[in-house]
């Protein structure tokens, strides 16, 4: 259903996002076959950016509009 990247992509973002400190080299590596060095690192930006502000609206109960 989904791209090798896009399949790098989703498993480095679920990683990242519930178990940060059990992020190494290999998995870095895995997104280089398919992301440049510029690419990991607006990846990594995006997913630790949606995860801070996710933690922060859950941590505060902020109201979605709907």
């Amino acid at each position: 259903m989904f791209k090798p990247e896009q399949q790098a992509a989703i498993h480095f973002a679920e990683k990242l996002t519930g178990y940060p400190g059990g992020i190494d080299e290999q998995d870095v590596e895995v997104l280089g076959k398919h992301f440049d060095k510029e690419q990991i690192v607006e990846l990594v930006a995006t997913i630790a950016t949606a995860n801070f502000t996710n933690r922060i609206n859950e941590g505060l109960k902020t109201p979605v509009d709907v």
